[in-house]
């Protein structure tokens, strides 16, 4: 099933604005975003990345690596930030410290400590120190919260929006990539698109005022978006209808439910000619009327019944195939 806003954002990347969708990282916050498609999904789609992802595996969209990221076990925030930090206490106020060691008496201190009007006293024995043969000079990291001193601090990621520090195999890791339209998953497009421009006409030839990717707000405040939407205010007449490869019962009962809030009749489309039992089922006690569209963008009553709706390949991965097998 792919939602209304997944559609537009398929076809806008078809047509080239843009022809692909790339991540940014926010240089305060760390944050993650792919701007262009938050802005064609809708706010009730899947997350951008898991989206695209799914898109991905399904060969709808090719990725390419762009980058990586860290992402905060804790509290689920993107773009950690390397830091260092305190072996002892944990605490990332450390800071490379020039060191002295009095070799007479053994005292390390800072440099700074030895440092007396332009001179060199040793803070321990109060030894005056002419030269500074009997110093054994060293840079360690010290810790500004616990005073202990290290030869080298923990690598740590520091996550900017709850503060938590954690050792990098304690992270998430993402892989950022760029994601473009497939040419298989711009044949899948066309094969969506010409369904429901099908369904649009059909809606149009009765009059109806016909729209797209239309959100339906029920009494409770809960938006519900619909492929297409077709009105007739003078008879009170509305339709709702949904485009889906394989309809679920679970299409059919999002489609059912965006039905209820707009009042209206509602129409499911399959791609691929097929339903499952469950789907057909639920369809026909809902009263949604389920019809097939063909390759010439004509609708048909008659459909196949499945038993399983996800056993078969999909419209994607048999148009991977007939290529793999004329090449």
């Amino acid at each position: 099933m792919v939602s209304p806003g997944t559609l537009s954002l398929l076809t806008a990347l078809d047509d080239g604005s843009p022809a692909e969708l790339e991540p940014t990282v926010d240089p305060d916050t760390g944050a993650v975003g792919y701007p262009d498609a938050e802005r064609l999904l809708n706010p009730t789609d899947d997350p951008p990345f898991e989206l695209l992802e799914s898109l991905a595996e399904r060969g709808v969209l090719e990725k390419s690596f762009e980058e990586k990221v860290y992402i905060c076990p804790d509290c689920d925030a993107e773009g950690l930030q390397y830091t260092t930090a305190c072996p002892d206490c944990g605490s990332a106020y450390t800071v490379e410290t020039d060191l002295f060691e009095h070799l007479d008496c053994g005292c390390v201190e800072p440099q700074t400590a030895f440092e007396a009007d332009g001179n060199y006293v040793c803070p321990n024995c109060e030894e005056h120190l002419d030269s500074l043969a009997r110093i054994e000079q060293g840079r360690l990291h010290t810790c500004r919260d616990c005073g202990e001193w290290a030869e080298s601090p923990a690598h740590r990621l520091a996550c900017r929006a709850c503060g938590e520090l954690h050792a990098p195999l304690e992270a998430i890791e993402r892989a950022l990539c760029r994601y473009a339209l497939t040419d298989t998953g711009g044949q899948w497009l066309r094969t969506q698109l010409t369904a429901r421009d099908a369904l649009v006409a059909a809606l149009d030839d009765r009059d109806l005022s016909v729209s797209v990717d239309r959100a339906l707000t029920d009494d409770g405040g809960t938006a519900h978006h619909v492929h297409v939407y077709g009105e007739d205010p003078l008879f009170d007449n509305q339709t709702v209808g949904a485009i889906h490869e394989r309809p679920t019962a679970e299409n059919v009962a999002t489609l059912r439910e965006a039905a209820d809030a707009a009042g209206a009749r509602a129409v499911l489309v399959t791609t691929t000619g097929s339903v499952g039992e469950r789907a057909a089922a639920v369809a026909e006690s809902a009263d949604i009327t389920v019809l097939r569209a063909d390759s010439a963008g004509d609708l048909h009553r008659e459909y196949e019944v499945t038993e399983d709706p996800r056993s078969g390949m999909g419209i994607v991965q048999r148009i991977t195939s007939a290529v793999s097998q004329k090449s």
